[in-house]
């Protein structure tokens, strides 16, 4: 009697354990709900809004940003990013003067970077912090305001002599993203990104001036910007991150 006691218990906890196993693969949540794909594209557009000495001579612009994302595990990943940014030239304030004479050329870059990405996921949602260096190539066009009739004639000039046409390029931000679809994310990221090495170079005259005349001062400046993006990220195929395959149907 004992020994069929025994037996019968051993019987019912193996009988227990399959079943547990069982619910456990049944309930599982989706893969796109526990891990992160392991290829993504990564499309986002926005304002872009100078910070720093660029906007003393800057207004705000837009940007267009494309990356590819790969995926180490759930939370580490690296990221190979192109984006194109332009600001229009700042001294709006001297267009409505029929005596001066203001160029209207845009500030552009293209910059290429690469590095990290840390991810935090939670069922629909994730969370991302990225950090990149790279390199910027710069169009620094020729602008200036002209004063007829001053003694100051020319309160600001480009100096293309001295600027860059290129220059070494850091970016970082974070990604709020949402699943739309198994395979697609939307977000919202606040990014900022600056070049290194003060690549735009500019003269201007001293408004302060106590003198009617004033030599013209240089001064070197980073091109930098404040990024408020949208955008969406796409799982290239059904790989994700611990190895599994997304399921579609």
């Amino acid at each position: 009697m004992k020994n069929t006691t025994l037996l019968l218990l051993l019987v019912c906890s193996m009988s227990l354990a399959q079943v547990d196993s069982l619910n456990q693969d049944t309930f599982k949540d989706p893969v796109h709900l526990r891990e992160v794909p392991r290829h993504n594209l990564i499309i986002d557009l926005g304002v872009a809004q100078p910070a720093g000495d660029f906007k003393d001579v800057s207004r705000s612009g837009l940007n267009l940003g494309a990356e590819y994302g790969y995926y180490f595990n759930k939370k580490v990943g690296l990221g190979v990013s192109l984006r194109h940014q332009y600001n229009e030239f700042g001294y709006l304030d001297f267009r409505n003067d029929e005596n001066t004479a203001v160029s209207d050329n845009n500030y552009t870059n293209t910059s290429i970077a690469i590095g990290p990405t840390y991810s935090f996921t939670k069922k629909r949602f994730q969370f991302d912090v990225f950090a990149k260096a790279g390199v910027a190539f710069l169009n620094n066009p020729e602008n200036s305001i002209s004063q007829v009739g001053i003694g100051n004639s020319m309160p600001f000039s480009s100096d293309n002599e001295n600027s860059s046409s290129s220059s070494m390029y850091i970016e970082g931000g974070l990604r709020f993203n949402y699943y739309f679809r198994r395979s697609v994310q939307v977000f919202f990221s606040p990014q900022f990104n600056t070049t290194l090495g003060n690549p735009l170079s500019y003269s201007y005259r001293d408004e302060n001036a106590t003198t009617v005349i004033q030599p013209a001062l240089k001064n070197d400046i980073n091109i930098s910007n404040i990024l408020f993006n949208v955008g969406v990220k796409i799982a290239i195929g059904k790989e994700y991150s611990n190895g599994e395959d997304r399921l579609d149907d």
